[in-house]
Protein backbone atom coordinates (compact mmCIF):
# COMPACT_ATOMS: atom_id res chain seq x y z
CA UNK A 1 0.00 0.00 0.00
CA UNK A 2 1.81 3.48 -1.07
CA UNK A 3 0.16 5.43 1.35
CA UNK A 4 2.89 7.97 0.80
CA UNK A 5 1.20 9.00 -2.68
CA UNK A 6 -1.09 11.13 -0.89
CA UNK A 7 0.93 13.37 0.71
CA UNK A 8 4.14 14.19 -1.56
CA UNK A 9 2.28 17.00 -3.14
CA UNK A 10 1.13 18.32 0.03
CA UNK A 11 5.04 17.51 1.51
CA UNK A 12 6.38 19.95 -1.50
CA UNK A 13 3.88 22.78 -0.14
CA UNK A 14 4.76 22.26 3.45
CA UNK A 15 8.36 23.57 2.52
CA UNK A 16 7.48 26.43 0.08
CA UNK A 17 3.44 27.18 0.77
CA UNK A 18 3.21 27.05 -2.93
CA UNK A 19 0.07 26.23 -4.03
CA UNK A 20 0.00 25.36 -7.81
CA UNK A 21 2.22 22.15 -6.52
CA UNK A 22 -1.64 20.93 -5.10
CA UNK A 23 -4.31 18.90 -7.02
CA UNK A 24 -7.23 19.22 -5.19
CA UNK A 25 -9.23 17.29 -7.69
CA UNK A 26 -7.04 14.18 -6.86
CA UNK A 27 -7.53 14.47 -2.87
CA UNK A 28 -10.41 11.84 -2.23
CA UNK A 29 -8.31 9.21 -4.13
CA UNK A 30 -6.33 8.29 -0.64
CA UNK A 31 -6.36 6.59 2.33
CA UNK A 32 -5.46 8.27 5.32
CA UNK A 33 -3.84 6.34 7.55
CA UNK A 34 -5.11 5.52 10.95
CA UNK A 35 -2.95 2.72 12.50
CA UNK A 36 0.63 1.65 13.35
CA UNK A 37 1.05 -0.21 10.33
CA UNK A 38 0.09 2.41 8.42
CA UNK A 39 2.35 4.76 9.92
CA UNK A 40 5.52 2.02 9.01
CA UNK A 41 4.47 1.22 5.86
CA UNK A 42 4.95 5.06 5.25
CA UNK A 43 8.66 5.00 6.92
CA UNK A 44 9.25 2.05 4.50
CA UNK A 45 8.70 3.49 1.29
CA UNK A 46 11.82 3.09 -0.12
CA UNK A 47 11.50 4.97 -2.77
CA UNK A 48 10.36 8.31 -0.37
CA UNK A 49 12.42 8.21 2.37
CA UNK A 50 15.69 6.36 1.14
CA UNK A 51 15.87 5.92 -2.68
CA UNK A 52 17.65 9.38 -4.07
CA UNK A 53 16.62 11.46 -1.76
CA UNK A 54 19.85 13.29 -0.30
CA UNK A 55 21.37 16.31 -1.76
CA UNK A 56 23.96 15.65 -5.33
CA UNK A 57 24.45 19.81 -4.92
CA UNK A 58 27.14 19.94 -2.31
CA UNK A 59 28.56 16.38 -3.71
CA UNK A 60 28.92 18.27 -7.15
CA UNK A 61 30.11 21.34 -5.95
CA UNK A 62 33.11 18.99 -4.24
CA UNK A 63 36.93 18.34 -4.96
CA UNK A 64 37.18 14.97 -5.76
CA UNK A 65 36.60 15.32 -9.33
CA UNK A 66 36.92 17.26 -12.71
CA UNK A 67 35.41 17.26 -15.59
CA UNK A 68 37.78 17.71 -19.30
CA UNK A 69 36.95 20.67 -21.11
CA UNK A 70 34.34 18.89 -23.66
CA UNK A 71 32.31 17.59 -21.03
CA UNK A 72 32.16 20.71 -19.13
CA UNK A 73 31.24 22.18 -22.91
CA UNK A 74 28.20 19.78 -22.56
CA UNK A 75 26.73 20.98 -19.41
CA UNK A 76 23.59 22.91 -19.36
CA UNK A 77 24.43 26.28 -18.24
CA UNK A 78 22.96 26.06 -14.98
CA UNK A 79 25.48 23.25 -14.62
CA UNK A 80 28.68 25.12 -15.84
CA UNK A 81 27.48 27.83 -13.21
CA UNK A 82 27.49 25.17 -10.18
CA UNK A 83 31.10 23.45 -11.55
CA UNK A 84 32.09 27.03 -11.15
CA UNK A 85 31.06 28.12 -7.76
CA UNK A 86 28.52 30.46 -9.19
CA UNK A 87 24.93 30.63 -8.04
CA UNK A 88 22.25 30.02 -10.31
CA UNK A 89 18.44 29.84 -10.41
CA UNK A 90 16.80 26.45 -9.83
CA UNK A 91 12.90 25.49 -9.46
CA UNK A 92 11.43 22.56 -8.27
CA UNK A 93 11.84 19.33 -8.81
CA UNK A 94 15.15 19.63 -6.69
CA UNK A 95 17.60 18.66 -3.84
CA UNK A 96 15.55 20.51 -1.22
CA UNK A 97 12.39 19.64 -2.28
CA UNK A 98 13.39 15.80 -2.10
CA UNK A 99 14.87 15.95 1.63
CA UNK A 100 12.23 17.81 2.79
CA UNK A 101 9.73 14.84 1.50
CA UNK A 102 11.21 12.41 4.13
CA UNK A 103 11.14 14.81 6.46
CA UNK A 104 7.40 15.67 6.28
CA UNK A 105 6.45 11.80 6.07
CA UNK A 106 8.51 11.49 9.52
CA UNK A 107 6.50 14.67 10.55
CA UNK A 108 3.18 13.06 10.19
CA UNK A 109 3.60 10.15 11.33
CA UNK A 110 4.51 11.49 14.76
CA UNK A 111 1.15 13.83 14.35
CA UNK A 112 -1.02 10.02 14.18
CA UNK A 113 0.63 8.40 16.74
CA UNK A 114 0.44 11.10 18.98
CA UNK A 115 -3.09 9.96 18.64
CA UNK A 116 -2.44 6.27 19.12
CA UNK A 117 -2.29 4.53 22.59
CA UNK A 118 0.81 3.12 23.57
CA UNK A 119 0.15 -0.55 25.21
CA UNK A 120 1.80 -3.69 25.95
CA UNK A 121 0.78 -5.13 23.02
CA UNK A 122 1.66 -2.52 20.64
CA UNK A 123 4.88 -1.01 22.32
CA UNK A 124 7.43 -2.56 20.46
CA UNK A 125 5.69 -1.24 16.98
CA UNK A 126 4.92 1.90 18.37
CA UNK A 127 8.76 2.79 19.46
CA UNK A 128 9.97 1.50 16.02
CA UNK A 129 7.72 4.49 14.13
CA UNK A 130 8.53 7.02 16.84
CA UNK A 131 12.04 6.13 16.70
CA UNK A 132 12.42 5.83 12.79
CA UNK A 133 10.39 8.91 12.63
CA UNK A 134 12.96 10.82 14.36
CA UNK A 135 15.85 9.34 13.22
CA UNK A 136 14.58 10.55 9.11
CA UNK A 137 14.08 13.96 10.44
CA UNK A 138 17.20 14.10 12.17
CA UNK A 139 18.79 12.23 8.67
CA UNK A 140 18.05 14.46 6.15
CA UNK A 141 17.83 17.52 8.31
CA UNK A 142 21.98 17.04 8.34
CA UNK A 143 22.37 16.26 5.02
CA UNK A 144 20.41 19.58 4.26
CA UNK A 145 22.54 21.28 6.72
CA UNK A 146 25.92 20.05 4.76
CA UNK A 147 24.58 21.39 1.65
CA UNK A 148 22.81 24.90 2.38
CA UNK A 149 24.34 26.14 6.07
CA UNK A 150 27.38 27.55 7.37
CA UNK A 151 29.53 25.28 9.17
CA UNK A 152 28.90 25.12 12.90
CA UNK A 153 31.89 26.44 14.69
CA UNK A 154 32.55 24.82 18.11
CA UNK A 155 33.46 28.18 19.77
CA UNK A 156 31.06 30.30 17.97
CA UNK A 157 27.58 31.61 18.57
CA UNK A 158 26.27 29.82 15.56
CA UNK A 159 23.58 32.72 14.60
CA UNK A 160 23.80 32.20 10.86
CA UNK A 161 20.85 31.36 9.00
CA UNK A 162 20.99 27.65 7.80
CA UNK A 163 17.58 25.78 6.96
CA UNK A 164 13.92 25.27 7.77
CA UNK A 165 13.23 23.64 10.74
CA UNK A 166 9.61 22.17 9.94
CA UNK A 167 7.58 19.71 13.14
CA UNK A 168 4.32 19.92 11.34
CA UNK A 169 2.60 18.62 8.27
CA UNK A 170 -0.06 21.47 8.11
CA UNK A 171 1.39 23.10 4.78
CA UNK A 172 -0.79 26.22 6.30
CA UNK A 173 2.00 26.94 9.07
CA UNK A 174 4.08 29.41 7.93
CA UNK A 175 7.96 28.03 7.44
CA UNK A 176 10.70 30.08 8.27
CA UNK A 177 14.34 29.37 8.18
CA UNK A 178 16.33 28.65 11.66
CA UNK A 179 19.74 29.47 12.98
CA UNK A 180 22.83 27.22 12.05
CA UNK A 181 22.71 26.29 16.19
CA UNK A 182 18.91 25.61 16.52
CA UNK A 183 19.30 23.34 13.55
CA UNK A 184 22.33 21.15 15.41
CA UNK A 185 20.79 20.84 18.32
CA UNK A 186 17.61 19.75 16.77
CA UNK A 187 19.43 17.28 14.75
CA UNK A 188 21.03 15.71 18.31
CA UNK A 189 17.85 15.94 20.13
CA UNK A 190 15.92 13.68 17.06
CA UNK A 191 19.21 11.31 17.00
CA UNK A 192 19.33 10.27 20.46
CA UNK A 193 15.10 9.92 20.82
CA UNK A 194 15.70 7.63 18.02
CA UNK A 195 18.47 5.74 19.67
CA UNK A 196 16.26 5.59 23.00
CA UNK A 197 13.64 3.47 20.98
CA UNK A 198 15.15 2.05 17.68
CA UNK A 199 15.96 -2.01 18.13
CA UNK A 200 19.71 -2.65 18.05
CA UNK A 201 20.01 -3.50 14.31
CA UNK A 202 17.64 -3.18 11.49
CA UNK A 203 15.08 -5.95 10.09
CA UNK A 204 16.38 -4.40 6.57
CA UNK A 205 19.42 -2.00 6.07
CA UNK A 206 16.44 0.52 4.68
CA UNK A 207 15.44 1.07 8.32
CA UNK A 208 16.41 3.04 11.17
CA UNK A 209 17.98 1.41 14.32
CA UNK A 210 20.20 2.23 17.30
CA UNK A 211 23.21 1.32 15.90
CA UNK A 212 21.81 3.89 12.80
CA UNK A 213 21.11 6.08 15.22
CA UNK A 214 24.26 6.39 17.12
CA UNK A 215 26.14 6.54 13.42
CA UNK A 216 23.79 9.17 12.77
CA UNK A 217 25.13 10.99 16.38
CA UNK A 218 28.50 10.36 15.04
CA UNK A 219 27.76 12.43 11.99
CA UNK A 220 26.41 15.32 13.57
CA UNK A 221 29.29 15.43 16.30
CA UNK A 222 31.80 15.19 13.60
CA UNK A 223 30.33 18.12 11.67
CA UNK A 224 30.69 20.10 14.59
CA UNK A 225 33.72 19.72 15.80
CA UNK A 226 32.99 18.20 19.05
CA UNK A 227 35.34 15.01 18.62
CA UNK A 228 34.94 13.55 21.97
CA UNK A 229 31.29 13.11 21.23
CA UNK A 230 31.88 11.63 17.29
CA UNK A 231 34.08 9.45 19.31
CA UNK A 232 31.94 8.29 21.87
CA UNK A 233 28.77 7.97 19.39
CA UNK A 234 31.00 5.89 16.90
CA UNK A 235 32.13 3.64 19.48
CA UNK A 236 28.31 2.78 20.77
CA UNK A 237 27.80 2.46 16.85
CA UNK A 238 30.54 -0.26 16.85
CA UNK A 239 29.26 -2.20 19.69
CA UNK A 240 25.93 -2.57 18.29
CA UNK A 241 27.25 -3.79 14.72
CA UNK A 242 30.63 -3.83 13.38
CA UNK A 243 30.94 -6.14 10.03
CA UNK A 244 33.60 -5.25 7.75
CA UNK A 245 33.79 -6.18 3.69
CA UNK A 246 36.85 -7.70 3.36
CA UNK A 247 37.54 -6.60 -0.07
CA UNK A 248 39.62 -10.12 -1.29
CA UNK A 249 36.61 -11.96 -0.23
CA UNK A 250 33.46 -12.26 -3.34
CA UNK A 251 31.64 -13.95 -0.65
CA UNK A 252 31.89 -10.55 1.25
CA UNK A 253 29.86 -9.14 -1.80
CA UNK A 254 31.92 -7.43 -3.53
CA UNK A 255 33.10 -8.44 -7.54
CA UNK A 256 36.57 -6.09 -7.35
CA UNK A 257 36.99 -6.23 -11.33
CA UNK A 258 33.45 -5.34 -12.19
CA UNK A 259 32.14 -2.76 -13.83
CA UNK A 260 29.30 -2.23 -10.74
CA UNK A 261 31.43 -4.04 -7.97
CA UNK A 262 29.36 -3.36 -4.77
CA UNK A 263 25.91 -5.27 -4.08
CA UNK A 264 23.26 -2.72 -3.08
CA UNK A 265 23.05 -3.63 0.48
CA UNK A 266 26.79 -4.61 2.07
CA UNK A 267 28.10 -6.30 4.83
CA UNK A 268 29.24 -3.34 6.37
CA UNK A 269 26.37 -1.07 5.83
CA UNK A 270 24.35 0.46 8.57
CA UNK A 271 21.60 2.58 6.87
CA UNK A 272 21.03 2.57 3.55
CA UNK A 273 20.34 6.18 1.45
CA UNK A 274 21.46 7.35 -2.01
CA UNK A 275 22.23 10.72 -3.30
CA UNK A 276 19.16 12.39 -5.41
CA UNK A 277 19.51 13.17 -9.39
CA UNK A 278 19.00 16.61 -10.21
CA UNK A 279 22.86 17.89 -9.71
CA UNK A 280 24.94 15.64 -10.89
CA UNK A 281 28.19 16.91 -12.41
CA UNK A 282 30.45 14.77 -10.60
CA UNK A 283 28.40 10.92 -12.70
CA UNK A 284 31.38 8.60 -13.98
CA UNK A 285 29.89 8.79 -17.53
CA UNK A 286 31.27 12.73 -17.33
CA UNK A 287 33.70 12.91 -14.69
CA UNK A 288 36.94 11.71 -13.24
CA UNK A 289 38.38 11.30 -10.47
CA UNK A 290 41.29 14.08 -8.77
CA UNK A 291 44.67 12.87 -9.97
CA UNK A 292 46.31 13.86 -7.12
CA UNK A 293 43.59 11.90 -4.89
CA UNK A 294 44.04 9.03 -7.07
CA UNK A 295 47.80 9.11 -6.49
CA UNK A 296 47.08 8.92 -2.74
CA UNK A 297 46.24 5.36 -3.20
CA UNK A 298 49.08 2.62 -2.85
CA UNK A 299 49.78 -0.11 -5.51
CA UNK A 300 48.06 -2.92 -3.01
CA UNK A 301 45.14 -1.29 -1.99
CA UNK A 302 42.11 -2.84 -3.23
CA UNK A 303 39.84 0.10 -3.73
CA UNK A 304 42.34 1.44 -6.50
CA UNK A 305 40.58 -1.70 -8.53
CA UNK A 306 37.08 -1.44 -6.53
CA UNK A 307 36.52 1.90 -6.74
CA UNK A 308 38.21 3.17 -10.31
CA UNK A 309 37.97 2.27 -13.67
CA UNK A 310 40.55 3.96 -16.09
CA UNK A 311 39.81 6.89 -18.64
CA UNK A 312 42.32 7.34 -20.58
CA UNK A 313 45.15 8.66 -18.40
CA UNK A 314 42.52 9.27 -16.29
CA UNK A 315 40.47 7.50 -14.13
CA UNK A 316 36.81 7.25 -13.09
CA UNK A 317 34.85 6.49 -10.13
CA UNK A 318 32.48 2.91 -10.22
CA UNK A 319 32.48 2.10 -5.87
CA UNK A 320 29.61 3.11 -4.87
CA UNK A 321 27.69 1.02 -2.76
CA UNK A 322 24.50 1.78 -4.65
CA UNK A 323 25.14 -1.03 -7.11
CA UNK A 324 24.61 1.83 -9.87
CA UNK A 325 26.98 4.03 -11.65
CA UNK A 326 24.15 6.77 -11.66
CA UNK A 327 23.03 6.84 -8.31
CA UNK A 328 25.82 7.18 -5.41
CA UNK A 329 25.34 5.27 -2.32
CA UNK A 330 25.44 8.12 0.73
CA UNK A 331 24.45 6.18 3.62
CA UNK A 332 26.39 4.99 6.87
CA UNK A 333 28.65 2.19 7.10
CA UNK A 334 31.15 0.65 9.99
CA UNK A 335 33.75 2.29 8.16
CA UNK A 336 33.31 5.90 8.19
CA UNK A 337 32.51 4.64 12.13
CA UNK A 338 35.69 3.53 12.72
CA UNK A 339 37.03 6.64 10.73
CA UNK A 340 35.50 8.56 13.23
CA UNK A 341 36.51 6.82 16.31
CA UNK A 342 39.86 6.94 14.94
CA UNK A 343 39.76 10.70 14.06
CA UNK A 344 38.11 11.46 17.26
CA UNK A 345 41.12 9.40 19.37
CA UNK A 346 44.19 11.28 16.97
CA UNK A 347 42.61 14.76 17.98
CA UNK A 348 43.03 13.43 21.50
CA UNK A 349 46.10 12.21 21.34
CA UNK A 350 44.88 8.28 21.58
CA UNK A 351 47.69 7.28 19.07
CA UNK A 352 47.51 3.63 19.40
CA UNK A 353 43.50 3.35 19.42
CA UNK A 354 43.41 5.61 16.33
CA UNK A 355 46.22 3.62 14.37
CA UNK A 356 44.28 0.34 15.52
CA UNK A 357 41.13 1.58 13.52
CA UNK A 358 43.10 2.80 11.00
CA UNK A 359 44.50 -0.68 10.30
CA UNK A 360 41.86 -2.65 11.00
CA UNK A 361 39.84 -0.74 7.96
CA UNK A 362 42.93 -0.54 5.32
CA UNK A 363 43.97 -4.52 6.28
CA UNK A 364 40.60 -5.35 4.95
CA UNK A 365 41.32 -3.39 1.91
CA UNK A 366 44.69 -4.79 1.34
CA UNK A 367 45.69 -7.28 -1.28
CA UNK A 368 46.56 -10.21 1.12
CA UNK A 369 49.14 -11.46 -1.40
CA UNK A 370 51.00 -8.01 -1.09
CA UNK A 371 52.89 -7.29 2.54
CA UNK A 372 50.52 -4.99 4.59
CA UNK A 373 52.93 -2.09 6.87
CA UNK A 374 50.37 -0.98 9.74
CA UNK A 375 50.61 2.64 9.95
CA UNK A 376 52.11 4.72 12.50
CA UNK A 377 52.32 7.83 13.83
CA UNK A 378 54.65 9.44 16.74
CA UNK A 379 52.36 12.53 17.27
CA UNK A 380 49.01 13.71 17.16
CA UNK A 381 49.58 16.09 14.03
CA UNK A 382 50.81 12.63 11.74
CA UNK A 383 47.95 10.55 13.48
CA UNK A 384 45.23 13.34 12.09
CA UNK A 385 46.91 13.43 9.02
CA UNK A 386 47.09 9.45 8.40
CA UNK A 387 43.10 9.63 9.02
CA UNK A 388 41.89 12.44 7.35
CA UNK A 389 43.78 11.21 4.44
CA UNK A 390 41.86 7.44 4.95
CA UNK A 391 38.66 9.36 5.35
CA UNK A 392 39.03 10.97 2.03
CA UNK A 393 40.21 7.92 0.03
CA UNK A 394 37.56 5.91 1.67
CA UNK A 395 33.97 8.04 1.91
CA UNK A 396 34.40 10.08 -1.56
CA UNK A 397 31.19 10.26 -3.90
CA UNK A 398 28.97 9.95 -0.41
CA UNK A 399 28.05 13.75 -0.47
CA UNK A 400 30.32 14.01 2.53
CA UNK A 401 33.14 15.78 1.64
CA UNK A 402 31.99 19.70 1.63
CA UNK A 403 30.71 19.51 4.68
CA UNK A 404 34.93 18.03 6.11
CA UNK A 405 36.17 20.80 3.81
CA UNK A 406 33.51 23.43 5.77
CA UNK A 407 34.55 22.15 9.67
CA UNK A 408 38.61 21.58 8.67
CA UNK A 409 38.35 25.10 7.38
CA UNK A 410 37.29 26.38 10.12
CA UNK A 411 39.61 25.03 12.17
CA UNK A 412 42.47 26.52 9.76
CA UNK A 413 42.86 23.92 7.12
CA UNK A 414 43.07 26.49 4.52
CA UNK A 415 41.42 24.27 1.99
CA UNK A 416 41.31 25.62 -1.53
CA UNK A 417 39.33 24.20 -4.29
CA UNK A 418 40.76 24.76 -7.76
CA UNK A 419 39.22 24.34 -11.26
CA UNK A 420 41.07 24.54 -14.84
CA UNK A 421 37.77 25.78 -17.03
CA UNK A 422 39.21 26.28 -20.86
CA UNK A 423 42.79 27.09 -19.66
CA UNK A 424 41.27 29.70 -16.66
CA UNK A 425 41.74 28.49 -13.34
CA UNK A 426 38.62 29.33 -10.96
CA UNK A 427 39.86 29.15 -7.55
CA UNK A 428 37.37 28.68 -4.01
CA UNK A 429 39.30 30.86 -1.01
CA UNK A 430 38.92 28.97 2.25
CA UNK A 431 35.80 30.00 4.06
CA UNK A 432 34.33 31.28 0.72
CA UNK A 433 30.47 32.14 1.09
CA UNK A 434 30.28 29.92 -1.59
CA UNK A 435 31.16 26.70 -0.15
CA UNK A 436 26.95 27.61 1.56
CA UNK A 437 25.45 26.84 -1.98
CA UNK A 438 22.37 28.59 -2.65
CA UNK A 439 18.80 27.66 -2.39
CA UNK A 440 15.79 27.13 -4.61
CA UNK A 441 14.71 30.35 -6.47
CA UNK A 442 11.20 30.11 -5.27
CA UNK A 443 11.81 30.02 -2.18
CA UNK A 444 12.49 33.68 -0.96
CA UNK A 445 8.88 34.30 -1.67
CA UNK A 446 7.45 31.65 0.46
CA UNK A 447 9.93 31.49 3.65
CA UNK A 448 10.41 33.66 6.40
Amino acid sequence: MKLTIYFILCCLVACTSCSHYLDPKNSNAYQVPASIRDLQEILDDFGYMNERRTPSYAESAADDYFLLDNNYKALLPEMKLLYKWEAFDYAYPNDWSSAYLPIYNANFCLEILDKIERTDVNSNDWKNVYGSAHFYRAYYLLQLLWTYAPAFDPEGKNEEKAIVLRFKSDFNVKSEFSTVGECYQQVLKDAQTAAENLDDVPLLKSRPSKAGAYALLARAYLSMGLYEQAGNAADESLKLFNELMDYNQPEDGIKISASVPFSKFTKETIFYSEMGQKFQNYIPTRALIDSNLMNSYESADLRRIAFFSASGKYFKFKGTYSHSIQWMFSGLTTAEMLLIRAESNARRSVLKASMQDVNLLLKNRWDRTKVFVPKAAQDKDEALGIVLLERRKELLMRGIRLSDIKRLNIEGAAIKMVRMIEGERVELSPNSSKLILNTPTELDAFLR
